[in-house]
């Protein structure tokens, strides 16, 4: 008799338990908690890169971008990063794009190689003196849906409490998605 209240108990008790320290699955999931800096991937609107600062920044090691001789002009780095604080900076990039506090906001930007379009999505930023390391990954694509391409140049571009830093580092998590 006894035995059997223990495993009924035990029955009860044990997905109770699991519940409760696992989250039973009623987690946030894929989506975003505020982030730190109240940063946010884009600008909040449209945004179309200008023509030279592609041509100039385009290219980088791994990317389809060669010249008609299907070689490099020169060997390009794997990545680049930006950091924007003053409008003129930001109208050298960007012909299209909407209004900045650069009072109180920055821009970041993150150029590199890629196989995927997807969306991304940060999973951390920490602030360590002066420099900004920013782990992102890419959001999980679809079962059975082939989306990799030929290796491109991407852009992550994300919008910022302003800081003082020096560097940024950025790490994708899954590069392979």
């Amino acid at each position: 008799m006894k035995k059997k209240l223990i495993i009924k108990t035990l029955t009860v008790c044990i997905p109770i338990l699991l519940c409760v320290f696992t989250g039973c699955g009623a987690t946030k999931g894929d989506e975003m908690l505020p982030l730190p800096y109240n940063a946010i991937i884009g600008l909040g609107g449209p945004l179309k890169f200008k023509e030279d600062f592609l041509k100039a920044n385009g290219q980088l090691y791994g990317s389809s971008y060669l010249n008609e001789n299907g070689e490099w002009d020169v060997m390009p780095p794997e990545f680049r990063t930006f950091i924007i604080t003053e409008k003129a900076q930001l109208d050298e990039i960007f012909s299209v794009c909407p209004d900045i506090d650069f009072d109180n906001e920055m821009v970041v930007i993150y150029a590199f190689t890629g196989i995927y379009g997807r969306e991304r999505k940060i999973t951390s930023i920490i602030l360590d003196n002066k420099n900004l390391k920013i782990e992102f990954k890419y959001v999980e694509g679809k079962p059975g849906y082939k989306d990799a391409s030929m290796p491109q140049t991407r852009f992550l571009v994300i919008k910022m409490d302003k800081l003082d830093i020096d560097a940024v580092k950025f790490t994708l998590l899954n590069p392979r998605g």
